[in-house]
Parts: C-alpha cells; sequence; structure tokens
C-alpha cells in the first residue's frame, strides 16, 4: 500500500515539473492565441497562482488535490471534475468491453500453450500471447485500422468500440495468458493431476477442469492490475481510434497546455493504481488458500 502511494506521488509530482518545464507559462499561451488580453492573463495567472515559485506553485497545487480541488480548465472554464465525469463513461465502456475480451482470450492461450501434446496448438498459443505482450497498442491499432479498411473497402463500422475494445483486450490478454500458463506448468505435475491420469480421465477433462482452478487465482487477481494497463492503454486506443474519452482528453491537454485537466487526469490514473493494487492483493488473498496459509 504505501509503495503503491509513493508510486501515485511520484507520478503526480513527475507530471507537475514535466508540464511546467516543457510548456512554459500556459497563461502565455492563452495570450499568443488572442484567446485572452494582457489584463486578463494577469488576473488567470494570480487567481490559479502561477505568478508564485514553482515549488510554491506546486505546493499549492498539492493543497488543493488533498482538498479534492482539481481546478479549472484554461480553456473552457469548466470544473476539471466535470471534464473528467464528461469523459468517463466511455473510457470506462472501453476499458470493461476490453476486460471481457481479454480475460477468456488469456486463459485460452494460457491453456493452449501448456497443451504438449498438441504442438501446433501450443506454438500457435505462445506466438500469440507473446505478440499481445510484446506488440505496442498503437501499433495493432493502426494494423487493425488498416486490415478492416482494406476489407470493408473503407466503410468501416464499429470503429468507436468494438475495434478499440478487440486491439486494446488482445493486449491486456497476454499477462493473464502468462499467468495461467505459469499456474499450468505448476500443477500439470502435481500428484492430484496424476491420480486424475491414473484414473482414465482424458487430456482435456485434466487439463480444463483440474489443473485449470488452481491456476485461475493468480489470472483472476490480474483483474485489478490490468485495470491500470487498461487505461493507460485507452490513452493510445483512443487517439488512434478517434474515440472520445479519458485518455484523448488527456492528450489534448497536454498539447494545449491545459495543466489543470492533465493534471487532474493523472492524478486520477494515479488513485485508480493505488486501488488497483489493494484490490489485486484482497483478490489473491481471497483466492489463492496458498496466501492465506502463508505459504
Amino acid at each position: 500500500m504505501s509503495g503503491g502511494l509513493l508510486t501515485a506521488l511520484a507520478a503526480i509530482t513527475l507530471t507537475f515539473f514535466a508540464l511546467r518545464l516543457a510548456a512554459g507559462d500556459p497563461v502565455a499561451s492563452l495570450l499568443s492565441q488572442g484567446l485572452t488580453t494582457p489584463e486578463q492573463a494577469e488576473t488567470v495567472r494570480r487567481s490559479l497562482g502561477y505568478h508564485l515559485p514553482i515549488l510554491q506553485q506546486y505546493l499549492f497545487f498539492l493543497g488543493n488535490l488533498v482538498r479534492g480541488d482539481l481546478g479549472v480548465s484554461l480553456y473552457s472554464g469548466q470544473p476539471v471534475s466535470a471534464i473528467i465525469g464528461s469523459q468517463l463513461a466511455s473510457t470506462l465502456q472501453l476499458a470493461l468491453v476490453s476486460l471481457a475480451i481479454a480475460l477468456p482470450l488469456g486463459i485460452l492461450l494460457g491453456s493452449a500453450s501448456s497443451w504438449k501434446s498438441r504442438p501446433a496448438a501450443q506454438r500457435s498459443a505462445t506466438t500469440l500471447s507473446g505478440l499481445a505482450t510484446s506488440l505496442p497498442v498503437a501499433t495493432t491499432g493502426v494494423i487493425s485500422l488498416l486490415i478492416v479498411s482494406l476489407l470493408a473497402r473503407g466503410q468501416v463500422r464499429g470503429v468507436q468500440l468494438w475495434l478499440p475494445a478487440l486491439v486494446l483486450g488482445f493486449a491486456a490478454s497476454g499477462p493473464f495468458a502468462r499467468a495461467v500458463h505459469s499456474g499450468l506448468e505448476s500443477t500439470l505435475s502435481s500428484p492430484f493431476i496424476l491420480a486424475a491420469k491414473a484414473r482414465g480421465l482424458n487430456r482435456t477433462r485434466r487439463m480444463y477442469w483440474h489443473a485449470l482452478r488452481p491456476a485461475l487465482p493468480a489470472a483472476i487477481a490480474l483483474i485489478a492490475l490490468e485495470a491500470a494497463f487498461l487505461f493507460a492503454g485507452a490513452v493510445v486506443t483512443e487517439t488512434v481510434f478517434s474515440r472520445p474519452g479519458l485518455g484523448r482528453t488527456l492528450v489534448s491537454s497536454i498539447l494545449q497546455a491545459d495543466f489543470p485537466v492533465a493534471q487532474g487526469i493523472v492524478a486520477l490514473a494515479a488513485v485508480l493504481y493505488v486501488g488497483s493494487q489493494v484490490v489485486a492483493d484482497g483478490l489473491g488473498w481471497i483466492l489463492d488458500p496458498r496466501l492465506r496459509e502463508g505459504r
């Protein structure tokens, strides 16, 4: 828990200083675009504390963050919490559909990669799970768009949800496949599996009814940790597919130097990361008797 909190604080701190070092004064950007007058710019700068030294700005930001005050957007004037709330449902929809694809796909690939009696299926599953783990979401997203557009002759349907969800779900299935494969490798040689074989049970039943059940707790516990990955993947996926959501909003706020919006979304991601760690530890303890027994 403490490690997760330190990681969250580090992410928030890094974002705060990186934005200011890279983009400079965001109010000056508003002024250069003719979106405000010099008098209004100075008022905005002072109201947001941008006239203070950077360390004081950081302490001012942390104080507001602790109180739940994320500030307002420099461009729209809307509260950051309202902007996040308006985009959250779209990102959650993408993440949940992607997770619904990733979990069964990961279990299927992980179990098939342990099926040594069928080498062709084993090699195919191992290759696919390796690609899911190694290929960036941006790469698979662009490739999938190209393939679908060629097959549909430019009339692409379902791009707003199902194609992004398939891309993100495929990427997220890699860790599930590795967890299932690792669990199966340790249980397939266990005495109870050998006893099931001696009773005459076929390999399919031994694999999916006896060996897979002890391997599932580790994969299910990954669901919570995958929440952080799905949020990070949504940033890329929503940008590639021009889909509305928190990821695309984060990218646009960084490009516009809209500090409050970018900082608010990163803070939400950091809280999600800490919460996912707590839930993952809890799920692992509930589902795996070995953890409860201290082994």
